[in-house]
């Protein structure tokens, strides 16, 4: 894990109301470049709420959000530009039905300018083949499994080149049998050294993959440390509580 100088994301007293309920009641962290952080605790918890914000898809009540070093939360801050570099992977795998493999992962690119057809064809190739699914390039959507859509969502984000990637429980609406093939992928971009936020329910995966592990509830970060120390010996009662019944 890096120095204080290298703080991708750095979040300060972040709420956020939906009307009169409170999801998110102070959210305090800085993520740094390369780091992997698990965040894991109930459902309705806030946990994807928190991710969204930090990209904005949700707009926060109060407290800041840093990307880089530059404010998200600040109404003239530029949030497609920042979002250029914070890839998402969502619980559904919401691809363009009607375009092909290849086509949901170069749109983007093409779409925004940042490629030619030619160089986005190219990066699709590649990325494809590091989800290990190089023969889909030409399949539609609907005839891959879940699992396999998850990966092409996956290299659909990586086809932005970002440098931090959120990820929003990418395996909760899979099979079991398909959960290690996302997985697998999650844990090559972690080798690699992708900053990566995931909300998850995989205690496995996140005990061997995060570098920290955060556990959320009521809106605010109850306990968070290294996977060992949080999952085998948590010092927060209700932390305890919620490992008893997930391990």
């Amino acid at each position: 894990m890096a120095d204080n100088n290298d703080i991708k994301i750095h979040v300060a007293g972040l709420t956020k109301d939906f009307g009169d309920n409170h999801v998110l009641k102070g959210i305090d962290i800085d993520i740094h470049a390369g780091e992997v952080v698990c965040v894991i605790g109930p459902s309705g918890s806030g946990k994807s709420t928190f991710l969204r914000c930090i990209n904005r898809l949700e707009e926060a009540t109060s407290g800041e959000i840093l990307i880089d070093g530059v404010s998200i939360t600040d109404k003239k801050a530029n949030v497609d530009k920042i979002r250029q570099h914070v890839g998402m992977v969502f619980q559904q795998f919401n691809l363009f039905p009607h375009y092909s493999v290849k086509e949901n992962i170069m749109y983007a690119p093409v779409e925004l300018k940042l490629q030619t057809k030619e160089q986005a064809e190219e990066t699709a190739k590649k990325l494809l083949a590091r989800v290990g699914l190089s023969e889909k390039l030409d399949a539609m959507p609907r005839s891959l499994s879940g699992g396999q859509q998850q990966r092409v969502a996956i290299a659909r984000a990586l086809a932005m080149n970002p440098d931090i990637m959120l990820f929003d429980e990418p395996t909760s609406a899979l099979d079991p049998e398909m959960v290690g093939e996302v997985l697998d992928v999650m844990r090559e971009l972690a080798e690699q050294g992708m900053t990566m936020v995931i909300v998850t329910h995989e205690m496995g995966f996140a005990r061997e993959v995060a570098d920290r592990v955060c556990f959320v509830d009521g809106g605010v970060i109850q306990e968070q440390g290294k996977p060992l120390d949080v999952m085998t010996n948590p010092q927060n009662p209700r932390t305890k509580e919620f490992l008893s019944k997930v391990l």
